[in-house]
C-alpha cells in the first residue's frame, strides 16, 4: 500500500474521548515537532436510547463523557488516584482560559461515612501523606452547615470547600480537542476499525468508512470498547485483564425552590460498607442539556455488572440503567434528603472499564503502541494528567514519570496449568 504523506502521522491516538483528547493536547503542545492525529467519533446528535442499534447498521461505539457532570475532588483513599486529581484539577482554570470552554463548577466535596469506618481512616492518611487542605466536620457541624441532610448520628464528614466540586466531561472533551487542534493536532472524525502494520513497521489504520492513515506510534484510549475493536493485537487484547463495567445512573429534576434550598450542596461520597453497594454518590442541582437541573446519583460495589461481549455493551447503552438499581439510588437519596420531591426521575446507563489494580493501564502494548484504558469509573476528574503520562509514555523509550510504572502496568489474565 503506497503512502499517502496527507494521511500519514508521528502519532495517533485513537479515542476522542477523556483520556485520549488530553493525550492528544499534551502531544500537541509539547511535541511540536510531531505530527499527531487524534481520531474518534463525535457525540451521537440523538441520545444513545434513541439511536439506531448496531444490529440496524448503527453505531458501533459509545464513550462515557456525554454527560454535565462528574464529581471532582482530592480526597481518596487511594494515593495515586489522589495525586493525579491533585495533578489535574489546577489546570481545569488555565484550559478553560486558553479555550473560552467552561466546564469545572466548584462546590466542594464532602465523603460521609462512620467515624470508625477504615475508609476514612484511610481516606485521612492519603490526605496527609499528598498533603491538601480540607476539614473533618462533626455531626453536629455537619447538621450546622448541611441542615438539609439527614445521616445516622454516628457519622462525619471529610470535606474539601474548594478546589473541589464537578467537572462537565462533554465540555472538558470539547476543551482538550479545542487546544490540540489549536496546536496542531488534526481531528479525525471517524470510528476505528481495525489496525495492522506494514513492512516498513508503520501502523495502518482502517476506519469504518474505509479511510486509510498510517503512523509511527498509536496510543490506543478506546474506553468500554477497548476489547472489542480489531487495534490491539489479537495475542495480546485476547490476554489483557481489563472488564467492562455497567453504571446505573439516576436524574432526579429539582425546582426552582428545591435549587435554593440546595444551593451550597456540595458533591458527597455516602460510604455505606455494610451495603451492597459499598457506597453512592451524589452531584448537586447541574444544569442539562434540556434546560432542567437534577441531582445525579451513582453507585459502586455489587451494583456494578460485567458485560462479556461487545454486544451486551452496546445492548446497556442503549437501554436506561437497571430498574432495580434506579430504585435502590433513588431511595438512597431520598432518605438523606426528608421532603424532596423530584418533579420527574430519569435513569441512564454508563459503561467503564475495570482493571485489576484499579487504575488505568498505561504501557506499552508493543513496539510503538500503548494503551490508555482502564478508568474504574475514578478517571475523569483526573484525565488531564492522566493524558499527559500517556504522552510521556508514548514519546519515551522507558518510564518517565514520577509515580512508579507498576501502579499503571498492563495486566493479564492467568493461564491454567496443564
Amino acid at each position: 500500500m503506497e503512502k499517502n504523506e496527507e494521511n500519514s502521522y508521528d502519532i495517533a491516538v485513537i479515542g476522542a474521548g477523556c483520556m485520549g483528547s488530553a493525550c492528544a493536547r499534551h502531544l500537541a503542545e509539547c511535541y511540536k515537532g510531531k505530527k499527531v492525529c487524534l481520531i474518534g467519533p463525535d457525540e451521537p446528535t440523538l441520545p444513545r436510547s434513541q439511536s439506531v442499534p448496531r444490529h440496524q447498521s448503527g453505531r458501533s461505539v459509545f464513550a462515557a463523557y456525554y454527560d454535565q457532570g462528574r464529581i471532582t475532588r482530592h480526597l481518596d483513599a487511594d494515593p495515586v488516584w489522589c495525586q493525579l486529581a491533585n495533578r489535574s484539577i489546577p489546570r481545569y482554570r488555565q484550559l478553560e482560559k486558553a479555550t473560552g470552554v467552561q466546564y469545572y463548577h466548584e462546590r466542594g466535596f464532602l465523603v460521609l461515612g462512620s467515624k470508625d469506618d477504615p475508609k476514612i481512616a484511610q481516606i485521612n492518611k492519603v490526605a496527609e501523606m499528598i498533603g491538601f487542605n480540607y476539614e473533618q466536620l462533626s455531626y453536629t457541624e455537619l447538621k450546622r452547615r448541611f441542615p438539609y441532610l439527614q445521616v445516622p448520628h454516628h457519622f462525619i464528614g471529610l470535606y474539601e470547600s474548594t478546589d473541589a466540586g464537578y467537572i462537565s466531561p462533554r465540555g472538558q472533551v470539547e476543551a482538550e480537542i479545542k487546544a490540540a487542534t489549536d496546536n496542531g493536532c488534526t481531528l479525525v472524525r471517524e470510528i476505528v476499525n481495525k489496525v495492522s502494520r506494514n513492512n516498513d513497521g508503520d501502523y495502518i489504520i482502517i476506519t469504518e468508512t474505509n479511510k486509510v492513515i498510517t503512523s509511527r506510534k498509536i496510543v490506543v484510549a478506546t474506553g468500554a470498547f477497548t476489547l472489542f475493536k480489531e487495534i490491539i493485537p489479537d495475542d495480546i487484547r485476547q490476554r489483557l485483564d481489563i472488564q467492562c463495567g455497567t453504571q446505573t445512573v439516576v436524574k432526579l429534576q429539582v425546582n426552582a425552590a428545591d435549587r435554593q434550598r440546595y444551593s451550597n450542596m456540595p458533591c458527597m461520597v455516602y460510604l455505606c460498607p455494610e451495603d451492597p453497594m459499598q457506597y453512592w454518590y451524589s452531584l448537586p442541582p447541574v444544569l442539562y442539556p434540556d434546560g432542567q437541573y437534577y441531582l445525579k446519583i451513582g453507585h459502586g460495589g455489587d451494583l456494578i455488572k460485567i458485560m462479556p461481549t461487545h454486544k451486551d455493551v452496546l445492548k446497556w447503552f442503549h437501554g436506561h440503567g437497571d430498574p432495580k438499581t434506579t430504585d435502590i439510588l433513588t431511595k438512597a437519596m431520598l432518605s438523606v434528603l426528608p421532603g424532596f420531591k423530584p418533579v420527574s426521575i430519569k435513569p441512564d446507563g454508563c459503561a467503564y472499564t475495570i482493571t485489576p489494580h484499579s487504575h488505568v493501564m498505561i504501557d506499552k502494548i508493543t513496539e510503538n503502541m500503548v494503551l490508555l484504558s482502564g478508568g474504574n469509573g475514578y478517571a475523569a476528574k483526573s484525565s488531564d494528567e492522566i493524558g499527559r503520562v500517556g504522552a510521556l509514555t508514548i514519546t519515551h523509550d522507558n518510564w518517565h514519570y514520577d509515580i512508579p510504572q507498576e501502579a499503571f502496568k498492563l495486566c493479564f489474565k492467568l493461564t491454567p496449568k496443564l
